[in-house]
C-alpha cells in the first residue's frame, strides 16, 4: 500500500508573524555608526564640549573649527565609551590655520596614552588603540595660545576591531538578519559586502570595506 503524505507550501512571512505573536521571535533595527557622536559635523558641535569659556566651537564647511576666544589655547573634547583590552581604529582629519594643531586621545581630558600629536599641515590619520579604560577621552587642540588663532577638525572615529578590520559587533544576545549601509542593503559573504562572525559569545558583522565616519549601518538583528 502506498501512503502519501501532502503538506502545504510554507508562508515564511506568515510563519514568521505567528512566531511574532507567540512571543518567540523578535526583530530589533540597530545602528553601528561607531562611538563617536558626531564626528562629521555636518550641521553642528552636538556631542562636543569646549575645555573652557574661551574656546569657541563652530561649524565651518562641514568641519568643526575650534577658535582661541583669547591668549589660552582652545580645545575640543568629547568622552566615548570603551571596553577595557578591546581594540579600536580611531580616524580623524586635521587642517590648521594658525599655529600646529594638537590632537589627543587618552584616558582624560588632555589626556596623551594613545595619541599625541602636533600637525604642521593638512592630515588624515587612522591608527590602532587598546583601551585601558572604560571612558576614552579625544582633545582637540588649536596648537597656538594667541587670539583669534583656529584649526579645524572632521572625519573623526573611533571602531572596535579585530586587530585588523572594523567590526560591528551586536549586542549581546542577538545575531544580524540583514545589514544596510547608507540605505543600500548588503550582500552577506567573504565575496561580497560583509561576513557574520561568532565567537561564541556575541555576534560581529565585520564589512568588506572599512567604515568612514561618514558611514551609516543599519543592522536588522533577530534574537540569537
Amino acid at each position: 500500500m502506498t501512503v502519501i503524505v501532502s503538506k502545504p507550501a510554507v508562508n515564511l512571512r506568515e510563519e514568521l508573524a505567528s512566531l511574532r505573536n507567540q512571543g518567540g521571535y523578535s526583530e530589533q533595527q540597530f545602528w553601528l555608526d561607531g562611538l563617536v557622536t558626531n564626528g562629521t559635523f555636518d550641521t553642528d558641535t552636538t556631542g562636543w564640549t569646549a575645555v573652557d569659556a574661551q574656546s569657541v566651537l563652530s561649524v565651518d564647511t562641514q568641519r568643526m573649527k575650534v577658535l582661541n576666544g583669547d591668549a589660552s589655547q582652545a580645545a575640543a573634547t568629547q568622552a566615548i565609551t570603551t571596553e577595557v583590552g578591546k581594540t579600536y581604529q580611531a580616524t580623524f582629519t586635521v587642517t590648521p590655520n594658525e599655529g600646529n594643531p594638537i590632537v589627543r586621545l587618552g584616558t582624560a581630558v588632555n589626556g596623551p596614552q594613545y595619541h599625541s600629536v602636533a600637525y604642521s599641515t593638512e592630515s588624515t590619520v587612522s591608527f590602532l588603540f587598546v583601551a585601558t579604560t572604560a571612558t576614552t577621552y579625544w582633545t582637540l587642540y588649536v596648537g597656538s595660545s594667541t587670539s583669534g588663532h583656529s584649526a579645524y577638525f572632521d572625519n573623526v572615529s573611533v571602531y572596535e576591531t579585530d586587530g585588523t578590520d572594523v567590526v560591528h559587533r551586536m549586542p549581546k544576545g542577538w545575531a544580524p538578519k540583514d545589514v544596510y549601509e547608507d540605505g543600500l542593503l548588503q550582500r552577506e559573504g567573504s565575496a561580497h559586502d560583509y561576513e557574520v562572525v561568532y565567537d561564541g559569545f556575541d555576534y560581529f558583522v565585520k564589512p568588506t570595506v572599512a567604515p568612514s565616519a561618514t558611514t551609516q549601518t543599519c543592522v536588522i538583528g533577530v534574537k540569537a
